[in-house]
């Protein structure tokens, strides 16, 4: 009779070989799908996921995307501008019968991307950005090759077939190696199926720009613009390097990424539409977007020289010095260059709260070592301080509240590896200590910036003409990349550029 130890040994093996016996029963119904035809490329393809389920995805996911990316921007004429837009372009396409749906995103950051079942999203940032209505189109052209091209259908079978893969690569190291080969194996599948989906491969970007400059020609726009836009959007990415004190000609590397880096995409791009022509409309792009919002809404705050202004719920409060701030619905996060972080938040404060108790708890499993009282700028408020662990290394946390309105309590968090230095610690004390309520008049003296479009004059040049952009520093850099220009051209009388201007 075999021993327990063997009879075991036979199970665990016989629960392997059934596991195999399933995920190649799973890899031939991969084999075995239904072929479709791809619109874009007439090619008959094998793919999990069918058109109808393709529509059923995109509306499903459509109010989640709404809901995380501050839901659509309320201004029906560009709306209704991009739609006509979209469908113009779609209308060239090989899914010239389908119904698509373009939305413009209130969020101030230049994006745009497809929902398969032909949901179409750019941001207002990205509108701010373009130049034309060419590029405008380019980038939604771009969009729709995507869809055409049914990239998510073959992303989705990618997914599969990397997760089929680290199961198989899973079962065959434990049938041939052992527990330990098991998870030597599931390491090997897990990296190979993470790898096919993190994103759209270098193969289909460069598809959807083709497909993209197909559109664009189709619909009568220079296919140029696609190249022109993605040249502000690498201005813009030098800028913004710039401005977080980083070197602007660094690229971003991550061993997973799937887009190809911009430079790369322009060239390509341009290459595709060499010798096409067409128009590019500035004149009915400029008039849409003239008065446009331009930055982050005064609903949800936004930094207006050196502070961070929330005119809605009437306060404010100085930026820490040599801080980079990204302000998000949620919350305020900041960092500077040694690595001190920085989080601004509210919520309603419990009736009979203690405020030190609540800063010394507030941060999820620590309770910091000191707490006290502490007046801000007229404020009930408190401070406490204490050692915490981040990412497995010693480090200090200094964090405030101040109640405002009664029940309203606002929190300042300060994070740093290794505790900070005197200099440092007087820096967040300072910003702390400059939260402050305005009253209904102040708030009114903040609302916010918007673009306009102005004619240069004799007399204007980019100089002139960017010192009277309400923004923060920057103010030619950011003029440049707006409109377009490179570091040394210069405006001619006539001309039609965008400002950043208050209101």
């Amino acid at each position: 009779m075999p021993t327990f130890e063997a009879q075991l040994g036979d199970r665990r093996r016989m629960s392997w070989f059934r596991r195999l016996a399933a995920s190649l029963a799973i890899v031939m119904a991969v084999a075995s799908c239904t072929p479709t035809v791809n619109p874009a490329t007439g090619i008959r393809e094998a793919t999990l996921l069918t058109p109808a389920a393709e529509a059923r995805i995109g509306a499903q996911e459509h109010p989640r995307v709404l809901a995380q990316f501050g839901g659509a921007y309320d201004n029906p004429r560009v709306a209704r501008y991009v739609t006509d837009l979209g469908n113009r372009l779609k209308n060239v396409s090989e899914m010239a019968d389908q119904t698509f749906t373009f939305t413009v995103l209130d969020t101030p950051i230049p994006n745009a991307f497809a929902l398969p079942g032909g949901f179409v999203y750019v941001t207002r940032g990205l509108l701010t950005l373009a130049n034309d209505e060419a590029e405008l189109a380019g980038v939604i052209a771009h969009e729709i090759g995507h869809i055409t091209a049914r990239h998510a259908a073959q992303r989705y079978d990618r997914a599969v077939a990397g997760q089929i893969g680290a199961t198989l690569a899973t079962i065959l190291g434990g049938v041939l190696l052992g527990d330990a080969g098991a998870q030597l194996g599931q390491q090997a599948g897990g990296t190979a199926a993470m790898a096919w989906v993190q994103g759209f491969s270098r193969e289909q970007e460069f598809e959807a720009d083709l497909l993209g400059v197909r559109y664009l020609s189709r619909a009568g726009y220079d296919p140029m613009a696609m190249a022109t836009f993605l040249e502000s959007l690498q201005a813009q990415d030098r800028l913004q390097r710039l401005q977080a004190g980083r070197d602007p000609h660094q690229e971003t590397f991550s061993m997973y990424a799937s887009h190809p880096r911009t430079v790369d995409r322009v060239v390509r791009a341009a290459a595709a539409a060499d010798g096409a022509g067409g128009r590019r409309d500035q004149g009915a792009y400029f008039a849409v977007i003239d008065g446009m919002r331009f930055g982050d809404d005064p609903r949800e705050g936004f930094v207006r020289d050196g502070a961070f202004v929330h005119p809605e719920l009437r306060f404010r409060w100085r930026v820490p010095a040599g801080f980079e701030i990204n302000n998000r619905p949620e919350a305020v996060y900041g960092r500077d260059r040694s690595g001190m972080a920085m989080i601004f938040d509210g919520r309603r404060l419990p009736t009979g709260a203690d405020l030190v108790r609540e800063a010394r708890t507030s941060l999820p499993g620590v309770t910091l070592a000191e707490g006290q009282p502490r007046r801000i700028n007229g404020q009930d408020g408190a401070i406490a301080f204490g050692s915490v662990a981040l990412d497995n290394r010693p480090g200090e946390a200094v964090v405030a509240v101040v109640r405002h309105g009664g029940d309203q309590l606002y929190r300042f968090v300060f994070l740093k590896p290794g505790g900070f230095n005197a200099a440092e610690r007087q820096r967040l004390l300072a910003t702390i200590d400059s939260f402050q309520v305005l009253s209904a008049a102040e708030a009114a003296r903040f609302p916010g910036t918007r673009l306009r479009i102005v004619t240069v004059g004799a007399g204007d040049s980019v100089q002139s003409l960017a010192n009277r952009m309400a923004i923060d520093g920057w103010r030619e850099e950011t003029f440049r990349v707006l409109n377009g220009l490179g570091p040394t051209d210069r405006l001619q009388p006539g001309q039609r550029v965008k400002l950043v201007v208050a209101g």
